[in-house]
């Protein structure tokens, strides 16, 4: 008869218990940085959007300036 020792048992599972914790924080961590990615490309599109309607602005005052 084989006396099985429940602390053993966790002391072996411990290994896959500690891959999946940081899998899944390997996973957290990049989904974070893809939206910090996201919204930092969304603010350059936003500023490139909103400087070129100034430019424009500011065209259009200097041509009504001239005339």
């Amino acid at each position: 008869m084989v006396d099985k020792n429940p602390a053993a048992t966790d002391f072996m599972l411990w290994p896959l218990v500690a891959g999946e914790m940081a899998m899944s924080a390997s996973l957290f961590a990049a989904r974070m940085l893809q939206i910090g990615l996201e919204s930092a490309d969304t603010a350059v599109a936003k500023y490139i959007e909103l400087t070129e309607q100034e430019m424009k602005r500011a065209q259009k005052r200097e041509s009504v300036k001239v005339e």
